[in-house]
């Protein structure tokens, strides 16, 4: 039950990173210690179906929570704690680094030249990014979504959410869209409507957007096996590279946030970035925990077996 309402709980820390713009939901699933088991279990769905779907449903539901929570709330709640929020989520990344190196020195005996290239590349990779910042505001904003921005869309946030390292909704603010997709999210389950006319305001401002909302979602999880296979294949046959470059995309994940937070920095940022520096901390304590724990156990039944075999 521990670690059903724990995914639950990553899941929706996942959702809300996906509509965050400078949040990356691969990244909070790296800092979660989620990422790797839920590739697997996407990657390879159909051969364990059951132990997947039970492992993944929670994240399932508690991402459309975060992503339907946040996207309704966005405009009251992030636009006036957008620093906080940033702060709290970079604590949680950063904090994900000492578990990052150790499962690159799991497969590495040394760190070797390749490994520190596979970081750099990793981290220019996501700072590219940031080259198109500067022109954010010239863009068009898109307010109405149509199918060929659903379609874009759906792509995009595929990236966001499977590569580690890279703004979803960074993109969408860059390309015009982010304000028509939070439009339509939020109209799933739009609190003003229902204020202000009820069900049927509600239901009606939803037909609008019904048809896109479905496309993006195909696209998603079309654009999401692809990318999550090469992904699988990476941590496989290179698991210590693919790792060292997480590393990168880290890193540079905190760099293009870090201007917004230094613009808005409270008295209350570094309180939020301890909470979340201790929070990743304390689960890669946990997970260690369990890990020897774990590991303890076959060694412990060892005798209990050989008694049995003589007998």
């Amino acid at each position: 039950m521990k670690t059903i309402l724990y995914r639950l709980i990553c899941g929706v820390v996942m959702g809300i990173g996906c509509v965050l713009p400078g949040v990356s939901g691969g990244i909070l699933a790296i800092s979660l210690g989620i990422y790797e088991k839920m590739m697997l279990a996407i990657g390879n769905f159909f051969h364990s179906m059951k132990e997947n779907v039970r492992y993944l449903f929670p994240l399932v539901i508690g991402c459309g929570i975060g992503i339907l929570l946040t996207s309704n709330i966005l405009n009251l709640v992030i636009e006036r704690y957008e620093t906080q929020l940033l702060s709290l989520f970079t604590g949680l990344v950063l904090g994900s680094l000492p578990e990052l190196y150790t499962e690159v020195k799991r497969s590495a005996v040394r760190i070797r030249w390749r490994h520190v290239l596979a970081t750099v590349l990793g981290l220019a990779f996501v700072l590219l990014f940031a080259l198109g910042e500067s022109s954010v505001s010239s863009n068009a904003q898109v307010t109405a979504l149509g199918i060929p921005g659903a379609m874009i869309s759906g792509a995009i946030l595929s990236v966001g959410t499977v590569i580690p390292g890279i703004s979803s909704s960074f993109l969408l603010v860059y390309l015009g869209l982010y304000p028509a997709v939070i439009a339509a999210i939020a109209s799933v389950l739009d609190f003003s409507s229902l204020a202000s006319g009820g069900i049927a305001a509600a239901i009606g401002r939803l037909s609008g957007s019904i048809v896109p909302l479905i496309v993006m979602a195909a696209v998603f999880a079309l654009v999401s096996l692809f990318i999550i296979k090469v992904v699988n294949r990476a941590l496989k046959r290179h698991h210590a590279l693919s790792y060292a470059a997480v590393i990168g995309f880290v890193v540079g994940s905190v760099a293009l946030v870090l201007p917004s937070i230094i613009k808005g920095i409270t008295w209350a940022s570094p309180v939020f970035f301890a909470a979340g520096l201790a929070l990743s901390l304390l689960e890669y304590r946990i997970k260690q925990r369990t890990e020897i724990r774990n590991a303890a156990k076959p060694d412990e039944s060892v005798p209990a077996e050989k008694e049995t075999e003589r007998a």
